[in-house]
């Protein structure tokens, strides 16, 4: 076969090639549902597990959706391990698939160009370069005179610097299909064209739970094992058919190509001005194709449905759209003027609500597996993604930590059409956004609040949003507005949080607390399948609390989470606000056909908390026959009413001072929250943000999970052995107790930093008298501690374990914008 290069009249390339006819089965193991990259992708990777009965349906030609005209860049560099670890197997593969399958896939290994037009971008890339050696990806900072050595057109009057990164390149997205496909094939794989799916088959088990079990089409029904779902933009109408959310949607999304410009190589690096929202890379001829991710773009407006039919087809060209961006290039590129463009592409791409693809199996559903809404990066995800697509199936559960991307993480509003019209407007754009340290969506807010939101909007709180709830961060001072001045070096709320960490370690503090999930469990059989999937004895006596972690068999973490047992047969779970979902489908999923319940009660009660030294004396104000002023022990729990409505409350805290959870219906919030400002008038109490918690709880070693707490992660790494109970079973305990046998490897270390003007917020690598060894999985200015603190898994650079000599005897240093600053090390928290 000769090889197929991109030219200016010929891009974006249509692949051609011709599929053996294949008769329709009545049955399959898996059913793959989309034949584009990442359906080509998934059915390679189960070729090579050597799984067989695997069939792939494309209801046009492979290739023909969204994947013909992508741009075809491949970066490595991911913001997280594991996405990156996703897209470094994309690179691998792509690379060798000619000489694997006999099919020339386009791959070019030309590098990566990132450009920094401004110094807050440049510490973003010097950030970005550092986490590349941590990920294991080559990269290097350069100066704007080296960026010329790439693209001696390049405009670098107004640039600070950039980052190369050798290992990125491109391929042809349709040629990279069909070969991927063409390796499918060669392993067994039958590939089906022209066959539309128009609904799921399921039928419902007595847990509530939805066994897919096949697919109807225009050509019949075929039942299946397993049916994964890759049609990226046609996936979210699929699951409104099955009462199953999938929240993708498309967006416009524009490029333009030129005749071919003197001086442009096929070689150059695929590069982004991210400042200015663009990309460019080299087609073979010489030519460039000139794309752009505006801040805010236009949601194709389809309604529900993606026609069927949409095959190779594009979108009217959009000038005046385009009018800026394309301005932004000629500044960009010397010599672009209007007259070089031949072709402009618009193309819908599908993207989700938080700018991260999704994978794995929605909630309260068993045989169907989700992968897509690639955010316009499918071609370098998709490679990878299938590989751990089937380990995910074959396995049980992720191999690693995936929950970024995990589709649990949604709520079933997320997935409303204006919701997701809003939203993916934005998200669009933050391809290229400033990746500033908390930075907040600023579409599709105020969808969920606590009973209290007004009275934190009267006193100046500035508001994030987390699965949709608003929560305070920090209140400013009466007359500031409450707005957020992004950093990377300190932000505008720095010292008013400092004065909230303080009123609660040295006062007390009123926080709330509702966004956290909740559920009632119950039924005969509800303690032993607690019993089955915690760590900890959840056997104990009544209005008695425990935190446990969940396992999975790998003795990783699925959750970790507070049970309340409320009676014989009664529990009141209490999990993080992004688990709600997550843990919900976990516990749900291994009731079988044992009696017992669950039900999410997270959006009937609300949680007020008063936290610090002097929450006893405010609490005995409020009712001195339920809180007397001797201290309660910790995982107590006491009821009284207000309103005629029980309150819980919970003696536990995640700041580490004396505190208490009140869990209080919903209709009851606002007159507690009253009665305990009045009781603690006298103590000068005052309400703090999720900024001042998340301080405390690193200053005091708290795990968190999707930081410190991941499927990558096990309880004795992370230091929380004293949670187990050895004595009874449950899922993760044999790895836990081979684990234990051999030894650690990694340990969860607490460091605080010497110098006292650094504020670190979170991945950023470590290094272990020079070496890296880890990155920081939470950090932040600690006020108590009088410097930054974290958080981080490392590893012994000589081999071994990691022992409190270790700490003690070694130099460990920290590094931001490419400067390591020395920090103590120990297992214990500072504070």
């Amino acid at each position: 076969m000769s090889e197929i290069k991109t030219l200016f009249n010929n891009t974006p390339v249509k692949a051609v090639f011709e599929i053996p006819e294949v008769t329709v089965p009545s049955h399959a193991r898996v059913v793959i549902v989309g034949g584009g990259i990442a359906g080509a992708s998934i059915a390679y990777h189960f070729a090579k597990a050597g799984w067989e009965n695997v069939y792939l349906l494309e209801q046009s030609k492979l290739s023909s959706g969204t994947t013909w005209h992508s741009a075809g860049q491949v970066g490595q560099l991911r913001s997280s391990s594991a996405q990156t670890r996703v897209n470094k197997e994309s690179a691998l593969l792509y690379a060798r698939l000619k000489k694997e399958t006999g099919y020339d896939a386009g791959w070019l290994n030309c590098g990566g160009l990132q450009l920094a037009s401004s110094k807050e971008r440049m510490h973003q890339l010097e950030r970005m370069a550092s986490m590349a050696d941590v990920f294991g990806v080559e990269a290097k900072i350069i100066s704007p005179q080296e960026c010329l050595k790439y693209w001696p057109m390049l405009n670098t009057d107004d640039l600070v610097g950039g980052v190369y990164l050798p290992g990125d390149g491109r391929v042809l997205p349709g040629e990279c299909t069909i070969s991927l496909a063409s390796g499918a094939m060669q392993g067994g794989v039958k590939v089906i064209e022209g066959i539309e799916v128009q609904e799921l088959t399921y039928r419902e088990t007595s847990a509530g739970i939805k066994r897919i079990n096949g697919v109807k089409t225009n050509k019949g029904e075929i039942n299946a094992e397993w049916v994964v779902m890759a049609g990226n933009m046609w996936m979210r109408q699929l699951g409104l058919k099955a009462g199953i959310d999938i929240p993708v949607y498309p967006c416009e999304h524009h490029y333009v190509i030129t005749k071919p410009i003197e001086g442009v190589t096929r070689n150059a690096p695929c590069t982004r001005d991210p400042n200015a929202g663009l990309y460019f890379r080299a087609l073979d001829d010489g030519g460039l194709k000139l794309g752009a991710f505006k801040k805010r773009s236009k949601p194709w407006q389809i309604g529900d449905k993606v026609p069927s039919k949409f095959a190779f087809d594009l979108l009217e060209p959009d000038w005046p759209d385009f009018k800026e961006p394309f301005a932004d290039h000629m500044h960009r590129l010397k010599g672009i003027t209007r007259d070089s463009v031949v072709k402009f592409v618009n193309g819908p791409e599908a993207f989700t609500p938080d700018n991260n693809f999704i994978m794995g199996q929605p909630p309260l559903t068993e045989g169907l597996f989700v992968s897509g809404g690639w955010n316009s990066a499918g071609i370098a995800c998709a490679g990878g993604a299938g590989k751990y697509t089937v380990e995910w199936i074959e396995n049980g559960g992720m191999t690693m930590d995936l929950n970024s991307v995990d589709i649990r993480r949604f709520i079933p509003f997320q997935n409303g059409r204006k919701y997701l019209q809003e939203r993916v407007s934005e998200v669009l754009g933050l391809h290229y956004q400033m990746a500033w340290p908390g930075r907040q969506m600023e579409t599709s807010r105020g969808v969920r609040s606590s009973e209290l939101y007004e009275k934190h909007k009267a006193n100046n709180a500035c508001f994030g949003e987390t699965a949709g709830w608003e929560r305070a961060l920090y209140f400013a001072p009466k007359g500031i507005e409450p707005k957020t001045k992004y950093s990377f070096v300190r932000q505008n709320w720095h010292d008013w949080v400092i004065d909230e960490v303080k009123t609660c370690r040295n006062n007390v503090a009123i926080l709330d607390q509702s966004t956290f999930a909740k559920y009632i469990f119950k039924g005969p059989d509800a303690l032993n399948i607690l019993q089955e999937l915690c760590g900890a004895n959840i056997d104990v006596v009544v209005n008695r609390t425990v935190y446990t972690g969940m396992f999975n068999e790998r003795g990783t973490f699925e959750s970790d989470l507070t049970v309340l047992r409320q009676s014989k047969d009664t529990f009141y779970i209490v999990t993080g606000t992004g688990q709600q979902l997550k843990d919900f489908d976990w516990i749900a999923k291994h009731i079988g056909d044992r009696q017992a319940e669950i039900k999410d009660v997270t959006e009937a009660f609300n949680v007020v908390s008063v936290m610090g030294p002097n929450a006893e004396k405010v609490l005995y104000n409020l009712n001195p026959e339920v809180f007397p002023v001797q201290p309660a022990k910790y995982g107590s729990v006491r009821n009284f009413n207000i309103e005629d409505q029980q309150v819980q409350a919970l003696r536990v805290s995640y700041v580490g001072e004396m505190g208490w959870e009140l869990h209080v219906p919903v209709a009851a919030t606002c007159a507690l929250y009253d009665a305990i400002i009045q009781s603690g008038e006298v103590f000068g109490i005052r309400p703090i943000g999720n900024h001042a918690v998340s301080a405390m709880r690193i200053e005091k070693g708290f795990r968190a999970i999707g930081h410190e707490l991941s499927p990558d992660e096990t309880p004795l790494e992370a230091g929380l052995g004293f949670a187990i109970h050895w004595e009874k079973d449950f899922i993760g305990k044999a790895a836990l107790l081979k684990q234990k046998e051999e030894g650690l490897k990694k340990r969860l270390v607490c460091f605080l930093l010497d110098n006292q003007e650094i504020t670190l917020w979170g991945t950023e690598p470590i290094l272990w008298n020079g070496k890296i060894v880890g990155y920081t999985t939470s950090a932040s200015y600690g006020p108590t501690a009088g410097a930054s603190v974290a958080m981080g898994y490392i590893r012994n650079p000589n081999g071994g374990g990691v022992t409190k000599a270790d700490l003690d005897e070694n130099t460990f240093q920290i590094t931001k914008n490419n400067i390591n600053y020395t920090a103590k090390a120990s297992f214990k928290s500072f504070v």
